[in-house]
């Protein structure tokens, strides 16, 4: 496979855990006073966790 080919498929590889990661955390989580907290609009973190992993 060309190296191209092969850090593309890592960063998907690390996209997909990471949102994981996130979504399982946001269940336990009140993610409307976390993103007020740190000053992100409403709903921006529940998009980005069920974001596909091949979006950036």
């Amino acid at each position: 496979m060309s190296g191209t080919v092969v850090q593309t498929l890592r960063v998907w590889q690390q996209r997909a855990a990471t949102r994981r990661s996130l979504r399982r955390q946001l269940e336990w989580s009140d993610s409307g006073r976390i993103e007020k907290d740190i000053g992100l609009r409403p709903g921006s973190l529940d998009r980005e966790a069920r974001k596909p992993f091949w979006m950036a």
